[in-house]
């Protein structure tokens, strides 16, 4: 409904921050600069509530794989959004320096971002990540497969992590790698037939030897490196990635996607490393072997280290008993727990 309310008025949000600049008054008229103050107020609140939302939107359909709620409506004749002004401009109450900011501010849309962009403060640098995967997978779609999705120079550090963990779902058979690590369970829910889970196990068979499963790999190396290297852990710090339920979801595929490219390797049948067997340095060590320029290159080292994955379930494991959220996380933690104790039924999959 929000999107729908937004496609309808879309004249009304897009109110250039150009005309708004030439209307301003003098600061010696403060009463008239007041009132133009809180017109821009209802007009940025609704903004950024629409880009919020798309934002969200787009974790949703990717991080689970669902159908994205702007599909055919924001979609049906491309794309675009309103650039939402600086937190730095958002956070000001005083209209005599709002008024130097707002004027001192270039206004575009998402549709004119050039190559060169402007520093990106951490709820513009969401929309951008978020947007341009909407635009690779435009790209995947059209079958460019050869395509990696890199950041922007200019996106906000800790948004890193959302940004690998969308690119990676993007080469990811989601489904079939949940359902079949959790040995039939799907968010919560039993896959009571059969020829279903037998499909899921085949499909992640077939993505194993895929060039798709080297760039998701790729790209959940990275963000798990991002995350282990932090010096104040970024699933402790308040960050535009949406919190913690996003970052540790983000985490536990992260850390299936590894287990399961280097599940069919000779040296992935080694004994899983509980956490007194230094779990957190085996994980290092994978981490920074496994840290190549290119998703081209993996292939150069995954032959020795892809399956030695072994310090990397407990380690994330041990992140999410930290926090204890509940929910599909709990689920998360057993599967990871049964991995971890070889536990776990998957003799082959």
């Amino acid at each position: 409904m929000l999107f729908a309310s937004f496609a309808a008025d879309q004249e009304f949000l897009q109110v250039q921050q150009a005309s708004l600049q030439q209307t301003l008054p003098p600061p010696e008229v403060p009463s008239q600069l007041e009132v133009i103050y809180r017109r821009w107020i209802e007009h940025e609140t609704r903004r950024r509530i629409v880009v919020a939302m798309f934002v969200l939107d787009t974790l949703h359909s990717h991080l689970f794989q669902r159908q994205p709620c702007y599909r055919g409506i924001l979609a049906k004749d491309g794309l675009d959004l309103p650039f939402p002004t600086s937190a730095a401009t958002w956070d000001c109450h005083n209209i005599f320096a709002w008024r130097n900011l707002i004027t001192s501010e270039e206004a575009f849309s998402l549709s004119e971002l050039g190559p060169n962009l402007p520093f990106l403060d951490a709820f513009q640098s969401s929309l951008l990540a978020c947007y341009q995967i909407y635009g690779f997978r435009l790209s995947i779609n059209r079958k460019q497969h050869d395509l990696i999705y890199h950041p922007p120079k200019s996106l906000f550090q800790h948004t890193l992590c959302t940004h690998h963990a969308l690119a990676l779902s993007t080469h990811t058979p989601l489904h079939a790698l949940l359902s079949t690590a959790s040995e039939s369970w799907l968010f919560g829910t039993k896959i009571t037939d059969k020829a279903k889970w037998e499909e899921s196990k085949a499909t992640l068979r077939e993505w194993i030897s895929s060039d798709n499963a080297i760039k998701a790999t790729w790209h959940a190396t990275r963000l798990l490196r991002l995350s282990f290297q932090s010096q104040n852990d970024l699933l402790q710090q308040e960050t535009d990635s949406g919190g913690y339920l996003h970052d540790l979801w983000c985490l536990y595929v992260a850390a299936l996607v590894c287990w399961a490219f280097g599940y069919g390797s000779t040296n992935a049948k080694a004994k899983p490393a509980l956490m007194n067997d230094n779990a957190e340095g085996l994980a290092a060590e994978y981490l920074n072997a496994m840290a190549v320029p290119e998703w081209k290159d993996l292939g150069n080292v995954a032959g020795i280290w892809a399956g030695y994955t072994r310090g990397l379930p407990e380690w994330v494991r041990t992140k999410i008993g930290e926090v204890g959220m509940g929910g599909l996380l709990n689920g998360a933690e057993d599967v990871l727990f049964r991995l971890v104790e070889g536990e776990s039924h998957l003799v082959e999959f």
